[in-house]
């Protein structure tokens, strides 16, 4: 049931509601009644996450104190990146120069001046469930532009995302997998901010603004970086003006083909509510790296957590991935024929641009932190134990024992902001299916066998003319452990102070 009818399901008075039930037929009735009380029992951090929308107006004379944005960027440290490398730089602007930032970006928007962003948005073609999806979105611009300036004037906060330059715009071609690493952290900011009690407004529009950014911030914007995106928090004006945007069916971007029958007609399966929210998730989530592969994982679960992923932020509302879920038969078949071909000695390789060679030495620092407490420190293998790393590295291909994966795509025609929104939805799934108490992980190495995805699993399950950006494995942990009170191993993270700049008043607490 979309968006719209729940909605006219709550707004509806009890003789609509009696009328509307006796007009079904009995079988819908129950079906109605089993709907009803799943989503009564969804855990929170997912009701959560179906409720995200776009504040429109802030109360301006409530300040958010200090340390309730501190916690926001120590929950962004949580959140996974290519290889660690933890790209981005986040300013955060309050007091006056947020105030002077605010009326020149204002400015700009009231002139229409049409900027120059240094990343390209969305692309030039298409695919036709994205032009749908877009040209939606465009139909009020207007009404969008006023509520943008709203949101920007009214906001005590702005937080900017920002990443390096070399790896996005000096390499040949682009690195798309530090754009794919920006969408993940604007959205973890959005996650935590929202249960927190801040309302937030995300706005790309602002990065066609940068040389505004860089003339009121001067020497506190990052050397040698660009805008991604601007973030605007802080508390909602009552009565909250929001701005809640249509999204795609999930059976619109998801192909469920390669699934067993038997698993795809199984009924729903409640679970015991929980009640973490998503700042508790989005700090607690890491990688599973023990699951369990004869525990069924409920196709029911795994259409709510795509449903939850859905509601993330995207460019224009572009909604531009696409998901094939792959569980039993057609889940063990490519298992075994990525073991083989990775046991032959081949290794693959993305058909997009995943890592560096310009990485910032912050980046790098993040790199090798990640390779030597992996490698070094939890297995014992030196650097140049090539075989011995390369053992440790298999287990990607048994999916880490997960029962289902997801393979993520992206159309051959994405840019730059296309990777930014599928990092979002990417880490949407992940945070539902840590909500839930679920396990699993990114698989970039998946990624890696793209040609052999599409001659185990057909050109109906991985389309030629799409870019596979990653597997995510989901199954329940091995040991019976619960994900959200106590991590698997992960890597150190690098320090706030090391991502993050503060541009505010002296007086701010």
């Amino acid at each position: 049931m979309g968006t719209g009818a729940s909605s006219t399901l709550k707004d509806a008075t009890q003789d609509e509601l009696k009328t509307l039930v006796n007009s079904l037929p009995k079988e819908d009735v129950s079906k109605l009644s089993r709907a009803i009380e799943l989503l009564d029992s969804r855990p929170r951090g997912v009701q959560q996450m179906c409720s995200q929308h776009s504040t429109l107006r802030f109360d301006a004379s409530r300040a958010v104190p200090k340390k309730v944005m501190i916690e926001i960027l120590e929950g962004l440290r949580s959140v996974p990146s290519s290889a660690n490398t933890q790209p981005w730089t986040i300013v955060v602007v309050q007091g006056d120069k947020k105030a002077q930032l605010a009326a020149e970006l204002v400015a700009k928007l009231d002139a229409n001046d049409a900027g120059t962003s240094e990343y390209a948005d969305l692309p030039s073609a298409m695919i036709p469930r994205m032009e749908k999806a877009v040209n939606e979105y465009r139909k009020d611009q207007q009404a969008t532009l006023e509520g943008t300036k709203s949101a920007i004037a009214s906001a005590p906060l702005h937080v900017l995302v920002t990443a390096p330059v070399g790896p996005c715009l000096k390499e040949e071609p682009p690195v798309d997998g530090v754009y794919l690493d920006m969408g993940s952290a604007m959205t973890a900011i959005s996650m935590c901010a929202q249960d927190l009690g801040l309302g937030v407004h995300c706005d790309f529009a602002v990065a066609k603004y940068g040389s505004v950014y860089k003339e009121v911030l001067g020497d506190e914007f990052p050397e040698d970086h660009f805008v991604i995106c601007g973030i605007s928090l802080g508390y909602g004006h009552d009565p909250q003006p929001a701005a809640c945007l249509n999204r795609l069916p999930v059976d619109e971007t998801t192909r469920w083909t390669t699934c067993d029958p038997a698993w795809l007609m199984a009924p729903a399966t409640p679970l015991p509510p929980s009640a973490y929210g998503l700042m508790h998730l989005v700090s607690s989530r890491h990688c599973s790296h023990s699951l369990d592969v004869s525990k069924v994982v409920p196709k029911d679960l795994i259409s709510d957590i795509l449903a939850a992923a859905r509601c993330v932020t995207s460019i224009a509302n572009s909604q531009p991935w696409a998901v094939t879920v792959i569980q039993g038969e057609a889940r063990d078949k490519l298992s075994k024929a990525m073991l083989d071909y990775f046991d032959a000695g081949n290794n693959g390789g993305q058909s997009y641009k995943k890592y560096s060679t310009q990485n910032t030495a912050r980046m790098q620092k993040g790199k090798d932190q990640y390779g030597f407490e992996l490698y070094e420190q939890r297995h014992g293998l030196q650097r140049d134990d090539a075989d011995g790393r390369r053992q440790k590295y298999r287990p990607n291909y048994e999916f880490w024992g997960a029962p289902v994966l997801l393979l993520l795509n992206l159309p051959k025609s994405s840019v730059a902001g296309t990777f930014v929104d599928v990092g979002s939805f990417m880490y949407g799934l992940l945070v539902a299916m840590h909500s839930y108490g679920l396990g699993g992980k990114p698989l970039g190495s998946v990624a890696k066998f793209t040609e052999l995805c599409r001659q185990v699993l057909g050109e109906a399950a991985m389309p030629s003319e799409e870019h596979l950006v990653c597997g995510i494995c989901i199954g329940w942990p091995k040991d019976g452990r619960d994900p959200r009170e106590m991590p698997d191993w992960y890597p150190s993270r690098l320090a706030m102070d090391e991502t993050t700049r503060f541009v505010s008043n002296s007086d701010w607490a």
